[in-house]
């Protein structure tokens, strides 16, 4: 299927829904992937949105609202009846269906289930936290007994039909339904016909427990290469399988939210969103950045004679402060990362904070000499290249260690470490370039006039 151009097949739906000729629409629609559909329908007008949703099947609203981002399935879904409701979420992945009914208010989730005929598969996730192992599990796994030989398998494959993705496992079951091991789609295939299940199986199984952050869910799919992870109790009973597809959407949202964090904004927050709600979201932070903000001004202000009688600090102020900031925010981003990716634990912290106070050091010889080249030529005045060149160095390493600090130090707190940093960091180099610059001027007032 070619990839179509979503604007202008958006133009086409538009036109046609306004035109009324719905058969076309349904036509064009239904030729394009849901992946598509759920960008064309974020593109439509709103006034235009029932209409492209009242020409989709129950099959078809499944697909869009698996593909839709939350806050778009969220607006959709609160206006659906609810008996079209259970009917859609009857054909959707089952940790699909679970984080809908959890947007649902209690009582409204309640009677919705209550008419699902997957509830079994999809009422016990409910159980658990949305963003644990268990709530991003799918109950859609193949489960055989080790007895049964390679054909038997297969001849029971074909007779279930499984989904692609609940198929490339194959999970080998005792009588009492414990996890006894794992065999690949490719391994039962070449298999000898008559060979037992338990002879191809791979017992030692990479496994996790439906309690366990949906963070440490991905990176262990990603660091084993993983098409699904079993998801078992104490006893390991299998309760379900987290896919590769659910793994990569994880790594893609935190990713997002570590980003919107270190900024000061929330996880949920959108382009699309309507001005006031963006503005409780986003002002809060912007207001304790202004605080932050008043505190670098204060510091300047008692310097302003320095600044009257030497007024080329003015023009090195911002050059300072905005290289320890950006310097502090290359620091903070790859410590974040790193950390949320599970490549920095705890026992790494001080080989992290040496190593980055080293770069402090050679990032703030390379760009203290250059700067301090560039005064001393600008200027005429070699005192003052001195002063920039080495206000330059001491912000660098102010940046290296609050960029390594910060993060590994909201951690040790059991914060998580994305939260404002970059407000955090910014507001220190910014005070401290401005104290460092400043404050070695004072020192050296004589020479520099």
């Amino acid at each position: 299927m070619a990839e179509p151009d979503v604007e202008v097949t958006s133009e086409m739906v538009e036109d046609l829904l306004r035109g009324e000729a719905l058969e076309e629409a349904v036509n064009l629609i239904a030729s394009i992937h849901p992946a598509d559909q759920a960008e064309l329908f974020t593109r439509l007008e709103q006034d235009l949105r029932p209409s492209f949703l009242a020409l989709l099947s129950a099959e078809g609203m499944a697909h869009l609202l698996e593909h839709l981002e939350p806050e778009e399935r969220q607006e959709v879904v609160e206006e659906m009846p609810r008996a079209s409701l259970a009917r859609v979420l009857d054909r959707i992945d089952n940790d699909v269906a679970a984080d809908i009914l959890r947007e649902l208010p209690p009582s409204e989730a309640a009677r919705v289930i209550s008419t699902m005929t997957t509830a079994g598969d999809v009422a016990p996730l409910l159980e658990h936290a949305d963003e644990s192992a268990g709530g991003l599990m799918t109950r859609g796994f193949v489960a055989l007994h080790g007895d049964m030989s390679a054909q038997d398998a297969i001849n029971y494959m074909r007779l279930i039909r499984p989904n692609v993705e609940e198929a490339y496992y194959l999970y080998v079951m005792d009588a009492a339904n414990h996890l006894q091991g794992v065999v690949s789609l490719r391994e039962l295939v070449v298999a000898a016909p008559d060979t037992p299940l338990r002879d191809v199986m791979e017992s030692d199984v990479i496994s996790v427990g439906p309690e366990r952050d949906q963070e440490e869910v991905a990176r262990l799919v990603q660091h084993y290469r993983l098409r699904a992870l079993p998801v078992v109790d104490e006893e390991r009973h299998l309760l379900g399988i987290a896919t590769m597809d659910d793994a990569m959407d994880v790594v893609a949202d935190e990713a997002t939210e570590d980003m919107y964090r270190m900024a000061g904004l929330p996880a949920e927050e959108s382009v699309y969103d309507p001005v006031m709600v963006s503005a409780r979201r986003r002002l809060p932070w912007l207001i304790v950045n202004l605080g932050a903000a008043f505190v670098a001004a204060g510091v300047v202000s008692r310097f302003v004679d320095t600044i009257k009688d030497v007024v080329a600090l003015a023009v090195f102020m911002p050059i300072v402060a905005g290289q320890g900031g950006n310097a502090g925010i290359q620091t903070i981003t790859l410590v974040v990362r790193q950390m949320a990716l599970g490549e920095v634990t705890p026992p790494d912290a001080w080989r992290v904070f040496r190593k980055e106070l080293a770069m402090g050091v050679l990032k703030g010889i390379v760009m203290g000499l250059i700067v301090g080249v560039i005064a001393w030529v600008w200027w005429d005045n070699a005192w003052l290249g001195l002063v920039v060149g080495a206000a330059m160095l001491l912000n660098m390493l102010v940046a290296g260690f609050w960029g390594a600090v910060i993060p590994l130090g909201l951690r040790r707190l059991r914060l998580d470490p994305a939260i404002a940093s970059g407000i955090f960091l910014t507001t220190f180099t910014d005070v401290m370039g401005f104290l460092i610059l400043l404050g070695l001027a004072t020192l050296m007032i004589d020479q520099l006039t």
